[in-house]
């Protein structure tokens, strides 16, 4: 296979080069070939100019001298650019030698003319454009020669070149074609998920081990595709969650939002229609500034909610006092409490539970775990605030009057956009407890929940680390 390689690079080697030979020779012949009709049609010109002058009045004799000396002046000049056309050999050189004393002599007459000296200028013109035509075949004929000797030299290389390929055919067929052809089956079984994606070893050592390689690849590839096929169905099904989650989400803003609204304006027209009545406006306005009150606390979960999923969300944990969050929180739900017909029952400890938290954030917690009880308890029911320590843990359980929470979906209450059945009949967006954990959990608390074992209703409860 070796001998049969370096004999096909010896041919193709003297395929090149007789081409380029070719080349150069035909490239050369063609520019004689140019030069030759350009002096043939400077010299039939300074022929048919000898002409004129011998016909011509002998007012126009000047003007025709000295165009006849400058078409002289161009054919000698083309004489001179030819002469790196010529060939080497005595024979081409001669012809050379006597063009150009054939020049110089036309060149002499037309210097000095006399009547008898035109007439031979004309002929020896005439004459040097007929050989000068010459040469143009000549040149023709030498590069049809040249094509028709490297057309026999190519055919006799190709037909080496098919002899030495048909001897050959055969091993390289059976140590390199079929196997890489394997490679190629087994590549496009691979590419389109046809198992199995194996290749048979065989052909040169070189190639099994290649094959070899390729059915490692194959398995590893097939073994990944599997694993990210799966990720892949995981993470579409868990986009598929939160895109629904987010779509109720939005559906549940609009309402949640809509019904603080319409009470505001519901207790607006009341007044309006009443204006002399002062009780019933003074009435109207605490409804309508405990609904904005409402309002701009559940704006303000939604909007502290996307901060933490984008990690916007901080805190800024100080020394603080627990008992005294706690009862901020009370004060502020209050009037929306009364006004929704619901009872807030404080029990906390007088003794100050120092914990380290941020302050504003805690009480946001707290709020919206008293907002979420109010909305489920039922009319004239009671919210109870009980706080209790126990040495290096202290704990705030929100408990309302409301149905309670189904036992399946009590560890699922706490994510985001999530809502139990009883959460999707009374509204809501399923976001003040899931802010509520995510603020727990940045102050290393937990929150938990649980339903009143003695009667209806459900328990939150807030547990932080104290500091001494």
């Amino acid at each position: 296979m070796v001998a049969g390689a370096l004999a096909l690079i010896l041919s193709l080697a003297v395929l090149i080069a007789t081409s380029i030979w070719h080349h150069r020779l035909a490239a050369r012949s063609l520019s004689r070939i140019e030069m030759a009709q350009h002096q043939a049609l400077l010299v039939t010109r300074l022929e048919a100019d000898i002409v004129a002058r011998q016909l011509a009045d002998r007012s126009q004799h000047v003007a025709m001298d000295q165009a006849i000396a400058v078409g002289m002046r161009a054919y000698l000049d083309s004489i001179e650019s030819e002469r790196h056309l010529i060939d080497t050999d005595a024979e081409s050189q001669a012809q050379q030698t006597h063009e150009w004393a054939r020049a110089q002599e036309l060149a002499g007459i037309i210097a000095d003319p006399d009547r008898a000296g035109w007439r031979t200028a004309r002929a020896l013109s005439h004459d040097i454009a007929v050989r000068e035509q010459g040469e143009v075949r000549e040149a023709a004929q030498s590069i049809a020669q040249a094509q028709r000797w490297s057309g026999r030299l190519i055919g006799s290389v190709a037909l080496f070149i098919l002899l030495l390929c048909s001897a050959t055919g055969w091993l390289l067929w059976r140590g390199i074609v079929a196997p890489i052809a394997a490679l190629i089956d087994g590549t496009d079984r691979l590419r389109a998920e046809r198992a199995p994606a194996r290749v048979r070893l065989q052909g040169l050592h070189e190639l099994q081990h290649l094959a070899a390689q390729f059915n490692d690849m194959a398995e590893a590839i097939e073994t990944q595709v599997a694993t990210r096929t799966m990720a892949l169905e995981q993470a579409n099904q868990r986009l598929r969650d939160i895109d629904g989650r987010r779509r109720l989400f939005l559906s549940k803003v609009s309402h949640e939002l809509r019904t603080p609204v319409t009470v505001m304006r519901g207790e607006a027209e009341v007044a309006l229609r009443r204006p002399e009545d002062r009780a019933a406006l003074e009435d109207a306005l605490v409804h309508i500034v405990d609904s904005g009150q409402f309002l701009h606390r559940q704006l303000d979960d939604l909007l502290a909610l996307a901060q933490a999923e984008d990690g916007a969300l901080s805190v800024a944990p100080r020394p603080i006092d627990l008992a005294v969050v706690l009862r901020d929180a009370h004060a502020m739900v209050a009037p929306f409490a009364r006004s929704s017909g619901i009872g807030l029952q404080l029990e906390a400890a007088s003794d100050a539970v120092p914990v380290v938290g941020d302050p504003d954030r805690l009480r946001q917690a707290l709020v919206a775990i008293i907002d979420n009880g109010i909305k489920f308890s039922p009319p004239d029911g009671m919210i109870r605030l009980d706080m209790r320590s126990d040495g290096d843990r202290a704990r705030i359980a929100i408990s309302d009057d409301g149905p309670g929470v189904a036992e399946a979906d009590l560890v699922r209450i706490f994510d985001p956009y999530f809502q139990a059945d009883v959460g999707r009949s009374r509204g809501g967006t399923g976001l003040g407890l899931a802010l509520a954990r995510w603020i727990a959990d940045r102050h290393g608390g937990q929150l938990d929940a649980a339903n009143h074992r003695m009667r209806e209703g459900l328990c939150v409860s807030l547990t932080l680390p104290m500091v001494s």
